[in-house]
């Protein structure tokens, strides 16, 4: 009975920390090395209002509609294209490219819309979204929309098309 006393009232040992503190910079570090820093984007979408006193219409507005068949460029209610898809995907560059003429022909335009039906997945509205916010497009090409000498370079460069957009339910 006295040993089983005696060895419950021994002091504890000592805890190494050390090896501890090891493990854990190991994994810190190992966590730090293998961590996939991703960038949020925040895109500043303007809603219309009912406040606004003034409804200007402007004399054109871009509506993009993605459907599942592939988008539909209207001016309102005309129909300006179709673009349908091609092997089951989104033919995002001929968008881009589309938007870029329709920029070209009118140059003080930079509101669109992008109408989405219900049955088509978020990531395609994001995509559609980006292809009429910008595009890039060759130096010499860049040079003559913005009317900004280039010479020597011929990286591709980044051009506006329609920043200001609206998002919606398809008709």
């Amino acid at each position: 009975m006295r040993d089983r006393y005696a060895r419950h009232m021994r002091k504890p040992r000592e805890l190494l920390l050390v090896p501890m503190i090891d493990i854990f910079t190991v994994l810190v570090t190992f966590l730090l090395m293998t961590a996939v820093f991703s960038r949020i984007t925040i895109v500043q979408l303007d809603l219309p209002s009912a406040a606004d006193g003034k409804v200007t219409e402007p004399t054109f507005r871009l509506e993009v509609i993605v459907r599942k068949e592939g988008f539909e460029l209207t001016n309102g209610s005309v129909l300006i294209a179709a673009i349908p898809q091609v092997n089951g995907e989104y033919d995002l560059k001929a968008l881009s490219e589309l938007a870029l003429s329709l920029k070209r022909e009118y140059p003080e335009a930079d509101s669109a819309s992008v109408l989405l039906e219900p049955d088509v997945k978020y990531d395609h509205l994001i995509q559609a979204m980006d292809a009429i916010r910008s595009t890039e497009v060759p130096a010499t090409a860049a040079s003559r929309e913005t009317d900004v000498p280039r010479t020597g370079d011929s990286r591709p460069t980044r051009v506006a098309l329609f920043a200001k957009i609206a998002v919606g339910d398809a008709p």
